[in-house]
């Protein structure tokens, strides 16, 4: 691993994130790894989304899922723990 990989934070990896990906994680509530397509960006706004590591040590992935239904407020905002890989589409 080059020196420059080992000091890479959550941050400068932040700026590697696609506009468009697609999404691979195991989701908890549906108890199976799921994939979905999403955006770093929500629709038609600068809103971001947000990545940090929980108190119990989980990478928190936070996402505009494109293949969601809006729930009662019309977010389609999403949390995918640990996710497994990330790629754009």
């Amino acid at each position: 691993m080059e020196e420059s990989e080992e000091r890479m934070t959550y941050e400068t990896q932040l700026t590697k994130i696609p506009q468009s990906f697609v999404i691979t994680y195991y989701a908890d509530k549906h108890n199976k790894i799921i994939t979905r397509h999403g955006q770093w960006l929500k629709p038609n706004t600068d809103t971001t989304g947000k990545v940090f590591v929980s108190d119990k040590g989980k990478v928190c992935f936070i996402y505009w899922d494109l293949d969601a239904e809006p729930n009662k407020n019309g977010s389609q905002w999403r949390m995918a723990t640990n996710p497994m890989s990330i790629r754009a589409i």
